[in-house]
């Protein structure tokens, strides 16, 4: 077999991909504070319609992202969970 001390070079061309409905939302909500507005603006930006985008918007507020140098957290929030007195008094012993 023949050895190839130099390949010849590929051309790389990159993909262009859309931005989906989701990216939308995290845009809005980086520039307004208002749910309403978000929605306005996060339609005006993918060209749909608000009734589209309200269930998006109202399930990323439950969602707050921390930026660190190096990384992204999403931190997602869960209702409290209450103990029955049965449970607290078993916790106890």
């Amino acid at each position: 077999m023949p050895e190839y001390k130099n390949p010849p070079p590929r051309i790389l061309r990159p993909r262009k991909e859309l931005p989906t409905l989701e990216e939308a939302v995290t845009a809005a909500q980086c520039m307004s504070d208002s749910p309403e507005q978000q929605a306005e603006l996060a339609a005006q930006l993918m060209g749909v319609t608000v009734a589209e985008v309200v269930p998006l918007i109202r399930k990323a507020a439950h969602r707050t992202t921390v930026m660190t140098p190096n990384r992204s957290v999403v931190v997602v929030r869960r209702p409290t969970r209450t103990f029955s007195p049965r449970l607290a008094e078993a916790m106890r012993r």
